[in-house]
């Protein structure tokens, strides 16, 4: 840009000149379900705010996943005729989340629980977004304060037309699938494919023709849709480069536009929700040593607002959580990328280490937690390189789950375990031992090394309920075997700021640094990478949005 001002979209969408520094009252750096959240929550509260995105689309991380959100005590829990307290909850929370984090933590989720469900009304009252429950159990839902169904949600269909101006600029999910998030889950979807394809056939047609967008596309276009109607205004290709500060305290921010620098004011506080920072190569070796398979999200999750965060004095925690899971290799934005998997948990697949050892119950929610852990000598993974093995019963019920042959290094076929073993370089003497092992507890139906399909989780979600006795549990003994690399899939980093309950970003001392918030994964997370259920990233992000865009408003406590 070679003036002194630029033509964007801003106030409802309606075309406005932008000048080189702009005055607002609260500015978000990110448009995720944290940044917009906020810009929604602070705007109906009577601020003039901007949000600013980095990418030229509109979603983050957001628009790109399933769409699950796990909310405590919602209103939409009598529609399944159930019902959540405070207490069990917190309860539910502290028994299942790493030993000594109450000590810091507890205010933090009591904040969640307290604030959560009061968001989700928010939200339907100032935006088309409607949320819908779905049947997924706590993951562990036999421990204190835990529930077999009721806390999660995700947001109905919604036209892409909502979106208004920017309805050819909301991301792409990582797979054009139109189905809800329940209607995959709830189903066993992923267990035969075809099957619920055809039986949905006719919805998704209709939702083809009407352009109606699901999962997290659905929330996405939803809050953009509220944040509109409620004058603010949005700049996507929009770097913040550098905080800006008086006397202490955070004023604004440094930026570029399309190249053009800017200086922007912020009366009242900048929210920084730009995500995590696991495209960010120097980061991630500080904080996470070892292989990385795949990672899915935004190439433009590069850890911005963790680094301005820390340049304004705010004290960076928890960079070493991180949401982690097998995935898929997709085609993404011209390159590979990886899509959350759901074919390991399904009959006659394991997973195993080096050693051709299993070390986990593959069909756990919190399976990356594994794939984290350090061998303290070396400082190195303990269980990566690892592999996932399937054989050929699997192939001929889920050939849809298979690895692809297209992407190298991604698919490894052979006659016998032990071929396979001496392909994938994994001790083979140990791979057949774990095989038959394996398949003498899928004949049974019971997992005696780790569990695998005893939990309520297990039982329920995934798995093919065609499959007994143990839907997820399936001998491994037919030819040829298979085996797809597993090491640590990247959904997204989960460090940043430390923050008090009010979303303010806290230097070393414990001090607010006034004007500063952090929302979503640009904080310290305070459930970390093991998460309380399947929607405890998005719920969260959407939580700590509202609660930072509210207060920085002046319209919160």
């Amino acid at each position: 840009m070679a003036s002194a001002s630029a033509n964007v979209y801003g106030l409802a969408g309606r075309e406005v000149r932008l000048d080189r520094q702009s005055t607002f009252d609260v500015i978000v750096v990110g448009s995720g379900a944290a940044g917009l959240s906020a810009a929604l929550a602070a705007a109906v509260d009577g601020a003039r705010v901007l949000v600013i995105e980095k990418a030229s689309v509109i979603g983050g991380t957001t628009a790109m996943s399933g769409g699950c959100i796990w909310i405590p005590g919602h209103h939409h829990m009598a529609r399944l005729g159930v019902s959540d307290t405070r207490a069990a909850a917190l309860t539910y929370i502290r028994a299942v989340s790493p030993e000594g984090w109450h000590n810091t933590d507890e205010p933090l989720w009591s904040a969640f629980v307290d604030r959560a469900p009061e968001m989700l009304k928010f939200v339907e009252d100032h935006s088309p977004t409607r949320f819908t429950p779905n049947r997924d159990p706590d993951p562990y839902a036999e421990a204190p304060g835990g529930m077999a169904f009721g806390r999660n949600v995700s947001a109905a269909p919604i036209r892409a037309a909502a979106a208004g101006p920017w309805r050819r600029r909301i991301r792409s999910p990582s797979v054009a699938i139109r189905l809800n998030y329940e209607e995959l889950v709830d189903t066993f979807f992923y267990a035969n494919p075809k099957k619920w394809a055809l039986k949905f056939a006719p919805r998704l047609i209709w939702r083809q023709l009407r352009d109606l967008r699901t999962r997290g596309n659905a929330l996405t276009i939803g809050l953009l849709r509220g944040c509109l109607d409620n004058g603010v205004t949005i700049w996507a290709d929009a770097t913040a480069n550098r905080l800006t500060m008086m006397e202490g305290r955070v004023i604004g921010l440094e930026m570029t536009h399309v190249g053009e620098p800017l200086q922007v004011h912020a009366g009242r506080g900048v929210v920084l929700a730009s995500g995590g920072f696991e495209w960010n190569a120097e980061m991630m070796a500080e904080h996470f040593p070892g292989p990385i398979e795949w990672t899915a999200s935004p190439s433009t999750n590069t850890g911005d607002g963790q680094r301005m965060a820390a340049e304004a004095g705010a004290e960076l925690a928890r960079m070493d959580q991180s949401l982690i899971m097998g995935t898929t290799p997709v085609t993404y934005e011209g390159r590979l990328q990886g899509l959350p998997a759901a074919d390991y948990f399904l009959p006659h697949s394991m997973i195993v280490n080096a050693l051709g050892r299993r070390f986990v119950n593959e069909k756990q929610m919190n399976v990356g937690l594994a794939f984290a852990e350090i061998e303290p000598a070396t400082g190195t993974p303990k269980h990566l390189p690892a592999w996932r093995i399937y054989d050929g019963q699997f192939a001929a019920k889920y050939p849809h789950a298979l690895p692809k042959k297209s992407v190298p290094g991604n698919h490894f076929q052979a006659s016998s375990l032990e071929e396979l073993a001496k392909q994938i370089d994994v001790d083979a003497a140990g791979l057949v031992a774990t095989a038959q092992r394996f398949s003498e507890f899928a004949r049974v139906g019971v997992d005696d090394d780790f569990g695998r399909g005893a939990t309520l989780w297990d039982k329920i979600r995934g798995g093919d309920p065609a499959h007994q006795p143990n839907p997820t549990l399936g001998t491994i003994e037919q030819s040829p075997f298979y085996a797809m690399p597993f090491k640590a899939s990247f959904l997204g980093t989960k460090g940043g700021a430390r923050t008090n309950v009010h979303a303010q970003a806290l230097r070393s001392d414990g001090i607010a640094i006034p004007g500063l918030y952090a929302a979503g994964n640009v904080m310290a997370n305070s459930f970390g990478s093991k998460g309380v259920g399947a929607g405890t990233t998005l719920g969260p992000c959407l939580t700590w949005g509202y609660i930072s865009g509210r207060h920085a408003a002046g319209a919160g406590a």
